[in-house]
């Protein structure tokens, strides 16, 4: 875990994105002459220039902005459901968005984010998405992740790059396989959920028993044995009302959101969301939404919000900012540089 946190501090992004445009034909003039000119030959009506999207730097107060994606929401709950309710926190990745963009996918990955350490190296490259959840007073990890690969498949393939498979195969829990693995002396356990998703659990100082617990409560949570950190009241219905993203974060405790590290506690509040997407210009957009239990509990977080907004904006040179007030949710949207990605979204993401 002492890797995972250095390797955190020190991430820094940056990628490109371009958009091109194709050249409109001009139109043809009629010469002005009493001669009459041949037929013109039948052309080709010229294609039309496509348009960039637009970046929403509308007055926020009153933009519009679009709920989680149906299929993407679907994907990342999945995910989420195999984190325990003791785990308060999660950040997930989609690998396979960031690796469609050769460039992009070299800048952001599970290593530059600290991330690495959730699974063999071998393994992560077989993935597709990844959602790690840490419990820093214990400095235990559990990763829920997807592969277009059956898990088995997938870890015997590994297998046959140095990853150490314990005993003589996997053994059933509640239906499922579960594997001991060990990684350079680093105990892990691995299981099944279903066919493409599975779970990984590690922490300092693990036995191989003690990882095996872990993987066995993640599954417990994602067949409704025991309660998932989405049971968390309000979490879910944050997560379906934010714009769907590359990454995003889950918090069910908000004192373990560095935005308000300076505050004294935050009464009332209920969960955190945070998810993040590329936009035209090497830009990106977060999208946050803070859950409270009452009205006057979001006003007072809205005020000290923007303040601590304000003082990042002019550290960070935000391209854009906008907070407001929505019943008992309070909404941030922050447009930055992609540079700024680490930075900006530590705001909004587990700290410890």
């Amino acid at each position: 875990m002492s890797s995972c946190t250095k390797k955190r501090a020190a991430a820094a992004l940056a990628m490109v994105l371009a958009v091109f445009f194709l050249a409109a034909c001009s139109a043809e003039t009629t010469p002005a002459t009493a001669v009459p000119e041949p037929t013109a030959e039948p052309t080709a009506a010229p294609t039309p220039t496509p348009a960039p999207t637009a970046i929403p730097y509308e007055d926020f107060a009153d933009a519009v902005v679009p709920p989680a994606d149906p299929e993407r929401l679907a994907e990342l709950t999945k995910l989420l459901s195999l984190v325990p309710e003791s785990f308060s926190s999660v950040v997930y990745l989609d690998l396979e968005f960031l690796r469609s963009n050769e460039s992009l996918g070299a800048i952001i990955n599970p290593d530059v984010l600290g991330m690495d350490v959730a699974l063999p190296s071998i393994a992560t490259g077989l993935v597709s998405a990844l959602a790690v959840a840490a419990d820093f007073q214990t400095r235990n990890l559990v990763t829920p992740f997807q592969s277009d690969f059956a898990i088995g498949d997938m870890l015997r393939l590994a297998s046959g790059f140095g990853l150490q498979l314990g005993g003589g195969g996997p053994t059933p829990y509640e239906g499922h396989d579960v594997w001991e693995i060990n990684v350079l002396g680093t105990v892990l356990a691995m299981a099944t959920a279903d066919a493409t998703t599975g779970v990984a659990a590690s922490g300092q100082g693990l036995i191989p028993t003690e990882a095996r617990a872990l993987t066995e409560a993640s599954l417990d949570a994602f067949d409704g044995r025991a309660a998932s950190l989405l049971d968390a009241p309000g979490l879910t219905g944050l997560l379906e009302d934010v714009p769907s993203g590359f990454a995003a974060g889950a918090l069910s405790q908000c004192e373990t959101l560095p935005l308000f590290n300076g505050v004294r506690g935050l009464p009332g509040c209920a969960g955190v969301v945070v998810t993040a997407d590329i936009l035209p210009g090497d830009l990106v957009v977060f999208h946050s939404l803070i859950g409270f239990t009452g009205q006057s509990q979001a006003t007072s977080a809205m005020e000290q919000a923007i303040e601590a907004l304000e003082i990042e904006k002019r550290s960070q040179e935000f391209e854009d900012l906008g907070v407001r007030q929505e019943g008992t949710n309070v909404r941030v949207r922050v447009i930055v540089d992609i540079s700024k990605f680490a930075e900006v979204f530590r705001l909004f993401s587990p700290g410890g």
